[in-house]
Protein backbone atom coordinates (compact mmCIF):
# COMPACT_ATOMS: atom_id res chain seq x y z
CA UNK A 1 0.00 0.00 0.00
CA UNK A 2 1.72 3.24 -0.90
CA UNK A 3 0.70 6.64 0.79
CA UNK A 4 0.75 8.31 -1.90
CA UNK A 5 0.06 8.00 -6.01
CA UNK A 6 0.09 11.20 -8.32
CA UNK A 7 -1.69 11.08 -11.38
CA UNK A 8 -1.64 13.66 -14.23
CA UNK A 9 0.94 14.79 -17.22
CA UNK A 10 4.48 14.17 -17.27
CA UNK A 11 6.10 16.70 -19.62
CA UNK A 12 9.39 17.61 -20.64
CA UNK A 13 10.17 21.39 -19.44
CA UNK A 14 12.51 23.80 -21.15
CA UNK A 15 14.03 26.97 -18.70
CA UNK A 16 15.00 29.95 -20.85
CA UNK A 17 16.76 32.51 -18.59
CA UNK A 18 15.89 35.99 -20.40
CA UNK A 19 18.65 38.21 -18.42
CA UNK A 20 18.22 41.37 -18.72
CA UNK A 21 16.40 40.45 -22.45
CA UNK A 22 12.69 41.57 -20.76
CA UNK A 23 10.52 44.50 -19.56
CA UNK A 24 7.91 44.08 -17.11
CA UNK A 25 4.89 46.20 -17.21
CA UNK A 26 2.28 46.04 -14.27
CA UNK A 27 -0.83 48.16 -13.77
CA UNK A 28 -0.88 50.79 -10.89
CA UNK A 29 -1.53 47.76 -8.18
CA UNK A 30 1.27 46.24 -9.57
CA UNK A 31 -0.90 42.95 -9.59
CA UNK A 32 -1.70 42.59 -13.59
CA UNK A 33 1.84 42.37 -15.02
CA UNK A 34 3.16 42.31 -18.30
CA UNK A 35 6.37 40.36 -20.06
CA UNK A 36 7.87 42.58 -23.02
CA UNK A 37 10.40 41.14 -25.13
CA UNK A 38 11.36 42.29 -28.66
CA UNK A 39 9.49 41.47 -31.15
CA UNK A 40 10.27 39.75 -34.27
CA UNK A 41 14.06 39.77 -33.56
CA UNK A 42 16.16 36.39 -32.56
CA UNK A 43 17.11 36.79 -29.07
CA UNK A 44 20.30 35.44 -27.41
CA UNK A 45 19.14 34.08 -23.69
CA UNK A 46 21.89 33.35 -20.77
CA UNK A 47 20.90 29.91 -20.56
CA UNK A 48 18.24 26.83 -21.12
CA UNK A 49 18.10 23.79 -19.59
CA UNK A 50 16.24 20.84 -20.06
CA UNK A 51 14.30 18.42 -17.53
CA UNK A 52 11.15 16.10 -16.86
CA UNK A 53 8.98 17.82 -14.95
CA UNK A 54 5.32 18.35 -14.04
CA UNK A 55 3.43 18.17 -11.23
CA UNK A 56 2.50 14.57 -10.97
CA UNK A 57 6.10 13.64 -11.18
CA UNK A 58 7.09 16.74 -9.15
CA UNK A 59 4.80 15.91 -6.30
CA UNK A 60 5.61 11.74 -5.74
CA UNK A 61 9.60 12.61 -5.86
CA UNK A 62 9.10 15.16 -3.09
CA UNK A 63 7.08 13.59 -1.00
CA UNK A 64 9.33 10.41 -0.91
CA UNK A 65 12.28 12.18 -0.44
CA UNK A 66 9.77 13.81 3.22
CA UNK A 67 9.16 9.97 3.95
CA UNK A 68 5.92 8.70 2.11
CA UNK A 69 6.26 5.91 -0.48
CA UNK A 70 4.81 7.30 -3.75
CA UNK A 71 3.81 5.83 -6.98
CA UNK A 72 2.72 7.83 -10.14
CA UNK A 73 0.22 7.29 -12.83
CA UNK A 74 0.77 9.29 -16.08
CA UNK A 75 0.55 8.54 -20.14
CA UNK A 76 3.54 9.85 -22.37
CA UNK A 77 3.99 9.71 -25.94
CA UNK A 78 6.31 7.52 -27.45
CA UNK A 79 9.31 10.56 -27.84
CA UNK A 80 12.43 11.28 -25.57
CA UNK A 81 10.49 12.46 -22.94
CA UNK A 82 9.39 9.08 -21.91
CA UNK A 83 12.68 7.94 -22.06
CA UNK A 84 13.97 11.25 -19.57
CA UNK A 85 10.80 10.50 -17.31
CA UNK A 86 11.49 6.51 -16.74
CA UNK A 87 14.57 7.21 -16.47
CA UNK A 88 14.63 10.03 -13.81
CA UNK A 89 11.76 8.46 -11.64
CA UNK A 90 13.72 5.40 -11.48
CA UNK A 91 16.77 7.11 -9.95
CA UNK A 92 14.38 8.42 -7.51
CA UNK A 93 12.95 5.30 -6.63
CA UNK A 94 9.25 5.62 -7.63
CA UNK A 95 8.01 2.28 -9.48
CA UNK A 96 6.93 3.52 -13.13
CA UNK A 97 4.30 0.21 -13.67
CA UNK A 98 1.71 3.15 -13.51
CA UNK A 99 3.11 4.84 -16.49
CA UNK A 100 1.81 4.25 -20.13
CA UNK A 101 3.43 4.78 -23.46
CA UNK A 102 0.99 5.63 -25.69
CA UNK A 103 2.02 4.97 -29.35
CA UNK A 104 1.96 7.33 -32.36
CA UNK A 105 1.96 10.79 -29.67
CA UNK A 106 3.83 13.12 -28.07
CA UNK A 107 4.64 14.01 -24.37
CA UNK A 108 3.13 17.34 -23.28
CA UNK A 109 5.57 20.36 -22.99
CA UNK A 110 6.53 23.71 -21.57
CA UNK A 111 8.70 26.21 -22.27
CA UNK A 112 9.17 28.72 -19.06
CA UNK A 113 10.30 31.85 -19.37
CA UNK A 114 12.37 32.93 -16.56
CA UNK A 115 12.77 36.94 -15.52
CA UNK A 116 13.83 38.37 -12.02
CA UNK A 117 12.91 35.24 -10.19
CA UNK A 118 9.31 34.68 -11.88
CA UNK A 119 8.37 32.68 -14.71
CA UNK A 120 5.66 32.65 -17.18
CA UNK A 121 4.72 28.90 -18.48
CA UNK A 122 4.23 28.39 -22.02
CA UNK A 123 2.72 24.74 -21.80
CA UNK A 124 1.29 22.52 -23.65
CA UNK A 125 -0.39 19.45 -22.61
CA UNK A 126 -1.35 16.89 -25.09
CA UNK A 127 -4.94 15.20 -25.26
CA UNK A 128 -4.18 11.89 -23.66
CA UNK A 129 -6.71 9.72 -21.84
CA UNK A 130 -5.69 8.70 -18.22
CA UNK A 131 -7.31 5.78 -16.45
CA UNK A 132 -7.63 4.35 -12.60
CA UNK A 133 -6.45 0.62 -12.58
CA UNK A 134 -8.32 -1.64 -11.58
CA UNK A 135 -6.97 -1.65 -8.05
CA UNK A 136 -6.00 1.43 -6.66
CA UNK A 137 -3.39 0.20 -3.75
CA UNK A 138 -2.88 3.89 -2.35
CA UNK A 139 -4.02 5.66 0.99
CA UNK A 140 -4.02 9.21 -0.87
CA UNK A 141 -4.60 10.06 -4.87
CA UNK A 142 -3.38 13.48 -5.68
CA UNK A 143 -5.25 15.27 -8.95
CA UNK A 144 -2.96 17.29 -10.57
CA UNK A 145 -2.92 18.74 -14.30
CA UNK A 146 -3.54 17.18 -17.56
CA UNK A 147 -5.01 17.86 -20.74
CA UNK A 148 -8.47 17.79 -21.92
CA UNK A 149 -9.40 14.63 -21.39
CA UNK A 150 -10.21 14.07 -18.02
CA UNK A 151 -13.86 14.20 -17.29
CA UNK A 152 -14.50 10.20 -17.31
CA UNK A 153 -11.28 10.22 -14.94
CA UNK A 154 -12.87 12.45 -12.74
CA UNK A 155 -16.31 10.58 -12.52
CA UNK A 156 -14.52 7.37 -12.05
CA UNK A 157 -12.75 8.61 -8.70
CA UNK A 158 -15.18 10.15 -7.14
CA UNK A 159 -16.99 6.53 -7.78
CA UNK A 160 -13.57 5.58 -6.02
CA UNK A 161 -14.30 7.69 -3.38
CA UNK A 162 -17.41 6.04 -2.30
CA UNK A 163 -16.40 2.40 -2.71
CA UNK A 164 -12.74 2.17 -1.52
CA UNK A 165 -12.53 5.21 0.82
CA UNK A 166 -10.29 6.92 -0.66
CA UNK A 167 -8.63 10.29 0.60
CA UNK A 168 -8.19 12.68 -2.41
CA UNK A 169 -5.50 15.74 -2.93
CA UNK A 170 -6.04 18.42 -5.70
CA UNK A 171 -4.69 20.83 -7.58
CA UNK A 172 -6.41 21.81 -10.81
CA UNK A 173 -4.79 22.43 -13.90
CA UNK A 174 -5.03 25.08 -16.32
CA UNK A 175 -7.87 23.48 -18.20
CA UNK A 176 -10.46 22.06 -15.78
CA UNK A 177 -10.15 25.90 -14.32
CA UNK A 178 -10.93 27.20 -17.25
CA UNK A 179 -13.67 24.73 -18.17
CA UNK A 180 -15.15 24.69 -14.45
CA UNK A 181 -16.62 21.48 -15.42
CA UNK A 182 -19.39 19.92 -13.65
CA UNK A 183 -17.40 17.03 -12.93
CA UNK A 184 -14.12 19.16 -11.27
CA UNK A 185 -16.57 20.69 -8.68
CA UNK A 186 -17.98 16.84 -8.37
CA UNK A 187 -14.25 15.87 -7.59
CA UNK A 188 -13.43 19.26 -5.09
CA UNK A 189 -16.87 18.05 -3.67
CA UNK A 190 -15.26 15.15 -2.29
CA UNK A 191 -11.59 16.12 -1.61
CA UNK A 192 -9.96 15.92 1.57
CA UNK A 193 -7.37 18.67 0.35
CA UNK A 194 -7.31 21.33 -2.51
CA UNK A 195 -4.41 23.33 -3.16
CA UNK A 196 -4.79 26.40 -5.34
CA UNK A 197 -3.28 29.63 -5.86
CA UNK A 198 -5.29 33.16 -5.29
CA UNK A 199 -6.00 33.73 -8.88
CA UNK A 200 -6.61 30.55 -9.47
CA UNK A 201 -9.55 30.29 -6.63
CA UNK A 202 -10.78 33.88 -7.51
CA UNK A 203 -11.13 31.79 -10.89
CA UNK A 204 -12.77 29.09 -9.45
CA UNK A 205 -15.50 30.70 -7.40
CA UNK A 206 -15.67 33.26 -10.32
CA UNK A 207 -15.23 35.96 -7.52
CA UNK A 208 -13.29 38.78 -7.15
CA UNK A 209 -12.60 38.33 -3.32
CA UNK A 210 -9.43 39.76 -2.37
CA UNK A 211 -9.63 38.82 1.33
CA UNK A 212 -7.96 35.74 2.02
CA UNK A 213 -10.54 34.87 4.96
CA UNK A 214 -13.68 34.93 2.51
CA UNK A 215 -12.15 33.62 -0.33
CA UNK A 216 -10.77 30.27 2.01
CA UNK A 217 -14.39 30.35 3.82
CA UNK A 218 -15.83 30.56 -0.46
CA UNK A 219 -13.55 27.51 -1.37
CA UNK A 220 -14.18 25.18 1.85
CA UNK A 221 -18.18 25.74 1.13
CA UNK A 222 -16.99 23.91 -2.38
CA UNK A 223 -16.72 20.81 -0.11
CA UNK A 224 -13.21 20.18 0.42
CA UNK A 225 -11.83 19.42 4.30
CA UNK A 226 -8.92 21.44 4.03
CA UNK A 227 -8.19 23.89 1.83
CA UNK A 228 -4.73 25.33 1.45
CA UNK A 229 -4.42 29.14 -1.04
CA UNK A 230 -1.00 30.33 -2.31
CA UNK A 231 -0.07 33.72 -3.11
CA UNK A 232 3.68 33.94 -4.04
CA UNK A 233 5.60 35.98 -1.83
CA UNK A 234 2.77 36.97 0.17
CA UNK A 235 2.67 32.98 1.76
CA UNK A 236 0.23 30.62 2.12
CA UNK A 237 -3.27 30.10 3.90
CA UNK A 238 -4.81 27.17 5.19
CA UNK A 239 -8.19 26.27 6.88
CA UNK A 240 -9.48 23.25 8.41
CA UNK A 241 -12.43 22.78 11.21
CA UNK A 242 -13.32 26.46 11.01
CA UNK A 243 -9.32 27.50 12.27
CA UNK A 244 -6.93 29.62 9.71
CA UNK A 245 -3.63 29.87 9.45
CA UNK A 246 -0.86 32.55 7.41
CA UNK A 247 2.80 30.73 6.70
CA UNK A 248 4.89 33.63 5.55
CA UNK A 249 7.01 33.40 3.02
CA UNK A 250 10.12 31.19 4.32
CA UNK A 251 13.54 32.99 3.50
CA UNK A 252 15.87 32.06 1.16
CA UNK A 253 17.32 33.40 -1.92
CA UNK A 254 15.16 33.52 -5.07
CA UNK A 255 16.18 32.32 -8.30
CA UNK A 256 13.43 30.88 -10.20
CA UNK A 257 10.08 30.10 -9.11
CA UNK A 258 8.77 27.22 -11.12
CA UNK A 259 7.94 24.25 -9.12
CA UNK A 260 7.03 25.94 -5.97
CA UNK A 261 3.91 25.03 -5.79
CA UNK A 262 4.31 21.64 -6.02
CA UNK A 263 7.05 21.53 -3.58
CA UNK A 264 4.86 23.46 -1.33
CA UNK A 265 2.14 20.38 -2.31
CA UNK A 266 4.27 17.39 -1.67
CA UNK A 267 5.81 19.07 1.92
CA UNK A 268 1.68 19.84 3.12
CA UNK A 269 0.73 16.15 1.79
CA UNK A 270 3.97 14.74 3.07
CA UNK A 271 3.18 16.62 6.85
CA UNK A 272 -0.46 14.96 6.71
CA UNK A 273 0.33 11.57 5.50
CA UNK A 274 2.74 11.51 8.68
CA UNK A 275 -0.16 12.79 10.96
CA UNK A 276 0.93 16.20 11.42
CA UNK A 277 -1.19 19.03 11.82
CA UNK A 278 -2.15 21.29 9.04
CA UNK A 279 -0.01 24.63 11.23
CA UNK A 280 3.23 21.99 10.39
CA UNK A 281 1.94 20.90 7.33
CA UNK A 282 2.01 24.78 5.89
CA UNK A 283 5.01 25.16 7.64
CA UNK A 284 6.15 22.09 5.64
CA UNK A 285 4.87 23.25 2.57
CA UNK A 286 6.71 26.78 2.77
CA UNK A 287 9.62 25.49 3.56
CA UNK A 288 10.29 22.99 0.69
CA UNK A 289 9.00 25.50 -1.51
CA UNK A 290 11.63 27.89 -0.34
CA UNK A 291 14.27 25.50 -0.97
CA UNK A 292 13.04 24.74 -4.61
CA UNK A 293 13.21 28.33 -6.23
CA UNK A 294 16.73 28.66 -5.10
CA UNK A 295 17.49 26.36 -8.08
CA UNK A 296 16.43 25.82 -11.88
CA UNK A 297 13.56 23.31 -12.17
CA UNK A 298 11.53 22.04 -10.09
CA UNK A 299 13.33 19.27 -8.62
CA UNK A 300 16.77 20.16 -7.80
CA UNK A 301 15.60 21.72 -4.48
CA UNK A 302 13.46 19.26 -3.15
CA UNK A 303 14.31 18.23 0.53
CA UNK A 304 14.54 15.19 2.55
CA UNK A 305 12.92 15.44 6.27
CA UNK A 306 16.04 15.66 7.87
CA UNK A 307 17.04 18.87 5.34
CA UNK A 308 13.61 20.38 6.34
CA UNK A 309 14.07 19.63 9.87
CA UNK A 310 17.24 21.71 9.88
CA UNK A 311 16.04 24.78 7.90
CA UNK A 312 13.61 25.04 10.54
CA UNK A 313 15.84 24.85 13.30
CA UNK A 314 18.23 27.42 11.54
CA UNK A 315 14.96 29.66 12.11
CA UNK A 316 13.42 29.91 15.04
CA UNK A 317 11.82 33.06 14.25
CA UNK A 318 9.69 31.11 11.67
CA UNK A 319 6.29 30.46 12.59
CA UNK A 320 2.95 29.95 11.06
CA UNK A 321 0.42 32.13 12.84
CA UNK A 322 -3.43 31.37 13.57
CA UNK A 323 -5.68 34.05 12.55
Amino acid sequence: MYNLTTIGDIKLDVFIDLGDDAKVACDLNREDCLIQIKYGEKIPVDSAVTMMAGSAPNVAIGARLLGATTSILSVVGDDTTATLALDGLRRHGIPIDGITVAPNTQSSFSAVLNFEGESTILAVHRPHVFSLPHTLNTEWLFVSEMGPNYKDLFRDIVARVHNDGLRIGINPGVIQLEERDQTLLDLIRHAHLLIINKEEAQDLCACGLEEMDPLLRTMQELGPKTVMITNGREGAWGTQDGDIYHAPMFPGERVEATGAGDAFSSGVLAALIAEQPLRAALAWGSVNAASVVQYIGPQRGLLTRTQLSARLAEHPEYSVQAL
